[in-house]
């Protein structure tokens, strides 16, 4: 028939309207079910074995991690080392890139500028020579227009 109507359903024959029907079975309650279920091993287990099979595993994961941390600790240091080489070749370039450009721009009489980029060198490196020289000069044309300056100049001249 399809729709999930099994034969049955639709060969069966209806009751008549208002006719009696079969006596309805009496109520009787099951009986009481009084077993317990517990978890038991079905095989006996060999508790030996078990704790020697527990201890070599611990062993072998010990000596994993011992292996794989001295390997992690060369990596560590090999890349703190890369990482340092890699920021100490950037900050020459910045160095000597603010440099060029502080030179550039006090020979096109941008002085203010000049002072930005020698700044900017020295706190990459302070204790350059050529670098300290040319703040001085740039801090003493600069000193005579502004007294701020002036002060920044006393502060360089001491520190040497």
């Amino acid at each position: 028939m399809g729709f999930g109507m099994q034969r049955w359903i639709y060969k069966r024959h209806l009751r008549k309207p208002f006719s009696k029907r079969e006596s309805i079975p009496t109520f009787s309650p099951l009986s009481n079910y009084s077993r317990e279920f517990k978890l038991q091993p079905s095989v006996e287990e060999n508790e030996k074995l078990n704790g020697f099979l527990t201890l070599a595993i611990i062993f072998v994961f010990i000596i994993f991690l011992f292996f794989l941390s001295s390997k992690f600790v060369s990596y560590t240091n090999n890349q703190s080392i890369s990482i340092s080489l890699m920021n100490e070749s950037k900050d020459n370039e910045a160095f000597e890139f603010l440099l060029k450009s502080g030179k550039n721009r006090l020979l096109s009489n941008n002085i203010l500028g000049a002072y930005s980029e020698f700044n900017l060198a020295h706190n990459i490196r302070p204790n350059d020579k050529e670098l300290n020289q040319l703040m001085i000069e740039t801090l003493g044309i600069l000193c005579v227009n502004e007294e701020k300056y002036c002060d920044k100049l006393d502060v360089i001249l001491n520190i040497d």
